[in-house]
């Protein structure tokens, strides 16, 4: 059987689910949803208080696929973004600062870092500087600043193989020199557990799997740059704050990416004291960023803990046992309350026109080439896999969850590692051909 086949498969078999109807299309950004279910631990500026610094979030391949297609590109191999949502914090409130946005290719010569050479062509794209919000605050000030950005005119290729660490790409916010902590921007971070910080700070005691699996060696970097009208690297290379390997030194910018693609992130419950937003609501809310509640940051929302292996970190004072559900969010703004397909599954697809073995969706018959978008990449004939059918709500989410058995639980404690690939596709049934748009695929690793 073609390794595509299923594919058709899984969106005829919606029909048995729900129907839908034709309906007049907006271009609406998608907040892909990184930063969904996230609480702030600290700010930072990943240690260059002073002096003037891009601070980056890694985006990697490792564990995000095609999460930035250029729905305009009908080979699926184009990104292409449209905005950023990222909070920071002005240490004094009335006295504006300036920042601007960024984005980093990976490095050809060491996959796994941001291209920093000096002449700026690692540099995707910068915008012009940008102004903070007006605030009458004589103390620190936080802003939420969602920003729409012109998408740079050379879209960026994805490269030809997608191994352990290549792929990865780097978003992020240029920081000017100051006198932080007594003056200047910072980002707010969401952060693992800190053994040294009062135990109400929110922190997410990640996963055991994030230490075997994280490189580069922290989840965000910052690089050294010249300052001015235009920023440009220095050349340094890229530093990743704290130690590897050790707790409380893992941590995530408070920074979303917009773009006309469907957002799809894994989500993890917890049962954590003092993280939240990784806890199941007591009901589903249509209104939230995620329905259902968890966490979709890279510390458990990628790494959950199934098992409490964290019992022997050790946790917070008076944490109850971890036994995490995984799960997973779609977000397609353009196409709410559309069907949903998800599925789960043990590894990608591979036997796609790709060189990764991903297939583009506008290339597969009985799918309209010009409303179909994204990339086929989780293995859709693993007989261990699980497919879930829903209804996205009226702003286009769709959650879905795994509430694991104790017998589930005992096996992967016994069996080790195990890394689980998700993917979702919004499908319109109106449409003739069937128009099908995928997210990305993440993979959450057990």
């Amino acid at each position: 059987m073609s390794p595509l086949r299923p594919f058709a498969q899984l969106a005829a078999s919606a029909l048995l689910v729900v129907t839908t109807c034709a309906e007049a299309r907006a271009q609406v950004a998608n907040q892909l949803g990184f930063t969904a279910g996230f609480e702030t631990s600290y700010v930072d500026r990943g240690g260059a208080n002073t002096t003037n610094v891009d601070v980056l979030q890694v985006f990697s391949g490792k564990h995000y696929r095609h999460a930035f297609v250029d729905p305009a590109d009908p080979t699926g191999r184009n990104r292409r973004i449209v905005g950023f949502r990222v909070v920071v914090q002005d240490q004094i409130g009335f006295t504006p600062e300036q920042y601007t946005l960024v984005g980093y290719s990976d490095d050809p010569l060491q996959p796994g870092r941001p291209d920093v050479r000096s002449n700026g062509a690692g540099v995707w794209f910068r915008t012009s500087r940008l102004n903070t919000p007006p605030s009458a605050s004589t103390g620190a000030a936080v802003h939420v600043i969602t920003v729409g950005i012109n998408p740079p005119a050379a879209p960026m290729r994805m490269t030809t193989s997608h191994g352990p660490t290549d792929d990865d790409v780097y978003f992020g916010i240029g920081l000017q020199a100051g006198t932080w902590p007594s003056e200047g921007l910072a980002c707010r971070i969401t952060a693992d557990y800190m053994p040294n910080v009062p135990v109400t700070t929110p922190q997410d005691v990640v996963g055991p799997r994030l230490l075997a699996s994280l490189d580069p060696p922290n989840l965000m970097c910052t690089v050294a740059t010249t300052g001015g009208a235009f920023p440009l690297p220095t050349g340094q290379p890229a530093q990743f704050p704290g130690i590897a390997g050790r707790r409380g030194d893992y941590r995530q910018l408070d920074l979303d990416v917009l773009t006309y693609a469907p957002g799809g992130v894994s989500v993890t419950q917890t049962n954590q004291l003092h993280y939240f937003a990784s806890r199941a609501l007591p009901s589903p809310s249509p209104n939230a960023r995620v329905p259902l509640g968890g966490t979709t940051n890279m510390l458990s929302g990628l790494h959950p803990d199934l098992h409490d292996a964290a019992a022997t970190i050790p946790p917070p004072p008076l944490s109850p046992a971890r036994a995490d559900d995984i799960g997973f969010l779609v977000t397609e703004n353009q196409r709410p309350n559309a069907i949903v397909v998800a599925r789960l599954s043990f590894g990608p697809l591979t036997g796609g026109s790709n060189p990764d073995g991903s297939q583009p969706v506008a290339q597969i018959p009985g799918f309209e080439a010009a409303g179909s978008v994204g990339n086929v990449c989780v293995d859709l004939v693993d007989p261990s896999g699980i497919t879930f059918f829903g209804v996205s709500n009226a702003f286009g989410r769709f959650q879905t969850m795994v509430s694991m058995s104790v017998q589930t639980r005992a096996f992967l404690r016994a069996y080790g590692a195990v890394a689980v690939t998700w993917q979702g596709f919004v499908v319109d049934l109106a449409t003739s051909p069937i128009e099908a748009r995928a997210t990305g695929c993440v993979t959450q690793r057990l």
